[in-house]
């Protein structure tokens, strides 16, 4: 099982997915309960619906959000990708270790459609600005 937690530039949780700079894939043996392998994704150009086609390709099963737009959501399951949303702020090896240990509670997607970011990031329709 492969978990990719998006991250800032400067390797901390990124809150909205469409911000991430990078994502930390982390290979995990589930029942055993214990990280296999880390890489990190980057992409060429700052371009979030690359994101789902990036992810796939290195294998990824789970993305792990604070939030994530409906047009994100429905890009990732379309690629095949499982996404929680509403994952609070922690380090990725937080994040890991509780999902490992099945403490991890999704709460309120950050990304609901409303608040200061959500303008920049999504058209009215839900979709992003990019050509999927």
């Amino acid at each position: 099982m492969k978990l990719a937690i998006p991250l800032t530039a400067t390797d901390e949780f990124s809150p909205h997915y469409g911000a991430a700079a990078k994502f930390t894939v982390v290979e995990v043996d589930a029942v055993r309960r214990q990280v296999q392998r880390r890489l990190v994704v980057v992409p060429q150009a700052s371009e979030p619906c690359q994101w789902p086609r990036l992810l796939r390709a290195a294998g990824v099963d789970l993305v792990l959000a604070g939030g994530m737009g409906a047009g994100a959501r429905q890009h990732m399951a379309e690629h095949g990708l499982q996404v929680m949303t509403g994952v609070s702020a922690a380090t990725p090896d937080e994040l890991v270790a509780a999902w490992l240990e099945d403490r991890l509670v999704a709460g309120p997607n950050a990304c609901d459609g409303t608040g200061p970011h959500h303008a920049e990031h999504h058209h009215d329709d839900g979709h992003c600005n990019c050509s999927h």
